[in-house]
Order: C-alpha cells, then sequence, then structure tokens
C-alpha cells in the first residue's frame, strides 16, 4: 500500500493448517448450529389435560470421506436436509462443522437425511440418502462415508484455456483492477463478482475512514470493507454493483478449497496502481511456491498491495502483498495465494445478505488536465513563491497551501543555493557553479516523471506543532542538554466551506507519522496524525467568504481560519492556466 508517506508493505502472518480450510472458516464453523427444532405432532383435541410432548432424541452426524491414500478426510461446511417420513413437521437443514460433524434435537420418529448437493472430492461426485429413526431421550449416531454414498463420477474438466500473452491479460483485465484509496494512503484492488465484490489487502484498508475505489481516470465511487482476515492480509471490499456491470470479473485459480496448481518458472504478470502510478502491467517468473505464499521476481512496489496477480492463462494465483528486499537490487515479491481467500469471501457472502451496497454517487475526482512542466517551470521562475507566502497559523497547527508552482519553486530555489554554495566554495575555478545555476533543476527533471506534481489540484496540509516536554525543558536550562519533543495536538479533520456551503474533497488525507530521533540537540519519540487535504482549484475563485475549519482529536469545537486575500489571489494566480481553459462559467464546486 502506497501511504502518503513512505511506508513500507507488510508481511502476512502463519495461518492454520486444517484440511482445504482457511482459519476464517475454521472459526466460522466452530460457532454453536443453530438449526430450527421440529416441533412434535400435536395429540387431538380434549376436555382433559393435554398430555406432555413426547421427549425429544438427539441426532448426532458425522460425515467422512476416505482418500485415495487411504486416509479419513472430514467434510466441512457441508448441508445436509433432514425430512421425517410422515406428514406433519416440515424439512430442516443441518450444515456440518470443520470436525465434518453436527448434532440437533427432534422429536421421535423416522426420518431421512440427504444431500442438498453432491460433493465432488478426487473425481468423484458423492450423496447421501440415509434412513433412521429418533427415539426419545436417546442419542441416534448416523456416520456418512464413502460406504453408503451414491458415488458418480464428477463432470469432466473444462479444458485448460490457452495462454496469452501479458499484452493481452493486461488489456483483458485492466479495467478491473482498482485503485483503491483511503485517508492514509492507496493500494490497489480487483473485481471477483458481478455483485460488487472487491478483494485487496487488509493492510491497505485497516483503520481507514474514507474508504473508495477509482475505477478509471473518471469515476471513483465509496466502498465499504464487508469481511476481513489480517492473518492472511486480505480483505473483501463492496461496490455499488451498478456501477461496474461493463466491467468483466477477473477469473480465480482454484480447485475447490485446495490451492491451485502454481509451479516454478512460470511466468506471472501483476497488475496495480503502484507509487504514483496507476493500472501498470509487470511480469516476472515464479520463483518458490509454499502452502500460503508464492515468490516471485515480478516487480511490485508500494501501492501494488492488494492487486491480482495471474498465470498466463489469465486466472488469478495469488494477491500481490509485500516486498522482500533491503534497497540493494530489485529484490523479490510476496504473494498470498488465491485459495485462502475463500474464508473471507464466505464471510463476505453472509453479510451481504443482510446489507444495502454503499451508494453510486460519483466521487470528486481530479481534473484530467496537466500542466506542463516548462509552463509550471515559467510561473516559478517569473514570481518565486516562498513558503512563507503560503502559510498560516492555526494555534497547535501549521497550515501550510501548496501549489505546483510553489512546489518547483522551492526545488528551483534549492538548486540555486547548492550552486552558489559551490561556486563559493571553489571560487568559480571549475565554472561548475554558474554553469549550474544556468540550466534546469535536476529534480525537476525527476519530477517531470511524476504527474502527481503537475495535476490541478491544492494540497492543504495540517501539521501539529511540536514542543518541549516540561521536564526535559527544566534540565535543558540546568544542564544545556538536547530537549525532548513531542506533538502538541492531533490532526482530526477539516472542512473548506464556501459560505454554509462544505466544498467535498478530492482526498481526505489523515496520515500517521512515527517518529524515532535521536541527535545531539534534542530527541523525540512519539507517534502523531497530520492532514493533506486535496481540493479542486475551482473552489478558490472569487466568491463568497472562504474558511477553513480544523479539528483538532479529542476537541469538540473547530477552529476556524480565512484564508489571506493575498494567499487567494496566488492561489489562482497558480493555477490560471488551469482556470482559464475552464468554461467562462465553471460549475461550482461540489
Amino acid at each position: 500500500m502506497t501511504h502518503w508517506m513512505d511506508l513500507k508493505l507488510s508481511r502476512p502472518r502463519v495461518a492454520c493448517q486444517a484440511w482445504f480450510l482457511t482459519t476464517a472458516t475454521c472459526l466460522a464453523a466452530m460457532a454453536p448450529l443453530t438449526a430450527a427444532r421440529l416441533p412434535a405432532s400435536t395429540g387431538s383435541a380434549s376436555t382433559t389435560a393435554a398430555p406432555s410432548a413426547p421427549q425429544e432424541g438427539k441426532l448426532e452426524i458425522r460425515l467422512v470421506v476416505v482418500a485415495a491414500d487411504l486416509s479419513l478426510k472430514p467434510v466441512p461446511k457441508y448441508r445436509l436436509l433432514i425430512t421425517p417420513k410422515v406428514e406433519g413437521p416440515q424439512e430442516t437443514a443441518l450444515t456440518t462443522g470443520f470436525d465434518g460433524s453436527a448434532q440437533m434435537s427432534l422429536s421421535p420418529g423416522q426420518y431421512r437425511i440427504h444431500s442438498e448437493s453432491p460433493l465432488e472430492f478426487e473425481g468423484k461426485r458423492f450423496s447421501w440418502d440415509v434412513e433412521f429413526e429418533i427415539r426419545g431421550g436417546k442419542a441416534t449416531s448416523v456416520e456418512l462415508s464413502n460406504d453408503n454414498a451414491r458415488t458418480e463420477a464428477a463432470a469432466a474438466k473444462a479444458t485448460p484455456p490457452q495462454a496469452e500473452d501479458a499484452g493481452a491479460l493486461y488489456e483483458r483485465f485492466k479495467g478491473s483492477v482498482f485503485k483503491i484509496i483511503s485517508d492514509g494512503g492507496h493500494g490497489s484492488g480487483f473485481l471477483i463478482s458481478a455483485d460488487g465484490l472487491i478483494l485487496t489487502n487488509h493492510h491497505v484498508v485497516v483503520n481507514a475512514t474514507y474508504l473508495a475505489a477509482k475505477v478509471d481516470d473518471r469515476h471513483k465511487y465509496q466502498v465499504e470493507v464487508l469481511s476481513q482476515d489480517a492473518n492472511r492480509d486480505l480483505a473483501i471490499l463492496r461496490i455499488h454493483p451498478d456501477t461496474v456491470q461493463a466491467r468483466t470479473v477477473l477469473p480465480l485459480a482454484e480447485e475447490g478449497l485446495k490451492p491451485a496448481a502454481v509451479s516454478v518458472g512460470e511466468r506471472v504478470i501483476a497488475i496495480g496502481s503502484p507509487l504514483s502510478t496507476e493500472t501498470i502491467l509487470t511480469e516476472g517468473v515464479v520463483s518458490k511456491v509454499q502452502n500460503e505464499t508464492i515468490t516471485s521476481d515480478v516487480n511490485i512496489n508500494p501501492g501494488n498491495s492488494g492487486g491480482p496477480l495471474l498465470n498466463h492463462q489469465g486466472l488469478v494465483i495469488g494477491v500481490t502483498t509485500f516486498g522482500i528486499g533491503e534497497g540493494a537490487g530489485p529484490g523479490l515479491s510476496g504473494i498470498t495465494r488465491i485459495h485462502l481467500a475463500q474464508g473471507a469471501l464466505g464471510a463476505a457472502r453472509e453479510k451481504m445478505k443482510s446489507s444495502d451496497p454503499p451508494s453510486s454517487r460519483e466521487l470528486p475526482v481530479e481534473s484530467d488536465y496537466r500542466f506542463t512542466p516548462d509552463s509550471i517551470r515559467e510561473m516559478a521562475q517569473s514570481r518565486s513563491p516562498t513558503l512563507k507566502a503560503y502559510h498560516v497559523e492555526a494555534g497547535k497547527m501549521d497550515v501550510q497551501v501548496f501549489t505546483p508552482v510553489l512546489v518547483v519553486s522551492m526545488a528551483l530555489q534549492e538548486e540555486r543555493e547548492a550552486a552558489a554554495a559551490r561556486h563559493k566554495r571553489t571560487k568559480g575555478k571549475d565554472g561548475e557553479g554558474s554553469a549550474a545555476e544556468a540550466e534546469p533543476s535536476q529534480r525537476l527533471y525527476t519530477w517531470q516523471k511524476d504527474e502527481e506534481v503537475f495535476l490541478p489540484v491544492v494540497r492543504i496540509r495540517v501539521y501539529p506543532e511540536v514542543k518541549m516536554t516540561a521536564g526535559s525543558a527544566f534540565m535543558v536550562g540546568l544542564l544545556g542538554s538536547g530537549g525532548k519533543y513531542r506533538f502538541k495536538t492531533d490532526f482530526d479533520r477539516m472542512e473548506l466551506r464556501r459560505g454554509e456551503k462544505v466544498i467535498e474533497p478530492i482526498l481526505p488525507g489523515r496520515i500517521k507519522e512515527v517518529v524515532n530521533v535521536q541527535g545531539g540537540g534534542g530527541s523525540m519519540k512519539d507517534i502523531g496524525y497530520w492532514g493533506l487535504y486535496e481540493y479542486p482549484p475551482e473552489a478558490f475563485v472569487p466568491g463568497a467568504p472562504l474558511t477553513l475549519k480544523i479539528w483538532e482529536q479529542g476537541v469538540p469545537e473547530p477552529r476556524v481560519l480565512s484564508f489571506p486575500e493575498q494567499l487567494l489571489e496566488s492561489i489562482r494566480a497558480d493555477y490560471r492556466p488551469y482556470l482559464d481553459s475552464l468554461s467562462s462559467s465553471p460549475a461550482e464546486p461540489r
């Protein structure tokens, strides 16, 4: 997942080893079974007191199949139907637990237990239809196995799809791999069902208060978390199905609940939105296959988290999850195998039955307009804006506005200062200082490759101020040593208002920052939260008064700021080419 800081991907943790079961499925199956009891037959009316109902009996079921190697395999989560052989009580259902067993109480009588649907195992289809009797106050055991099953050959498997080249697979599936955006960063996710289920990593969405899927350049929608499996770093999200109607569902490579076949040396591709890019393709080979993970040299970076790993038959064999490497060389990638998502997927399906999908309303996205590097550099050089001119005090918070012109101006200024220092040190003998002053910034050359710098968005950063602790200040005064520092407060949220109307941000970012710094001048060990919101430039055109409300965490009343007119004029000047590209009467920001 790409955070709005440089945060690394997390590793998945060890999961359970039960036969063809995920941990989530095992735990769900351990919940007490709830089966409706069948009512006892009612006697005829009488003028005397009604006789007491017959005492119920107990049904105990165990379902086990014998594998080809003669090992016993309990069958979990298998649904059976209980039907009385006489008219009266209706049919009821019973589902086996993770150990293949189940229990329920029944009124005395004759019954049959039969399969709701066949069980496919090792190329065969098993189904059961067995009669049994319940006696009052006693337990009746029914063993279901190969011996009393109706067995037939399983349907022949379809011919495996032909291999496709990476480019063809990318064109087929790129529209169904989404950028998953939270208030703390972004990752990737992909469509796994036509009713709007999206698979991603748990660490992409954990603790998010804002969650959206950007399905293409112009469309972004709210998503919600239906289920999570933190141990395997997986999560199932839901988007309104109307928003993904025309998109291709990515097929999962599964063989029931068993891992799909993956071979070392097999070529694979990953699709995702790493770093500041959106929906790109990388290709590699499988380097190692384990029960729960695949290791590959396919290149993934922060932001790829939650994207699909596909084989060349176009089947998803895993979820890109973490990177392995310390900066020396390209490193390797860790992928969670796709069969492990079955537990989270089953839990999501259950939750869907009792909940409505999220809204299908379009969320604001940035314009497809892009500044050219030359135009930004020209504006930066002609005006030379400074950080101070874009800064606003807000008590315990510092408010800083960033525009592309300001960011490039800072880079040019740093290079000019560095060139002047070198020129002074060498006394101009090598001529490099003066030459460097005339050249475009090297950082600008680097940033030309990063479209984020040239997006037409106004970024407002709200950062908590830092203060020295009381005891540390005393020791500094006494001994002259370095002090201990901490954040004064934490950012919670902000609102930009034009008059009484709230302007919806393109991105409401709330970033967690862990600080652990030790030095001669002092030390700081703290965790703080700061804000980084993105707004459309048209929100700052002349009109009703523009105010900014900022909430500190734990403080109910916000601090209300008004923007200095000079700052508003600078913002408008920085986005003038973009604003001029709009119609003469641009739509009011949402």
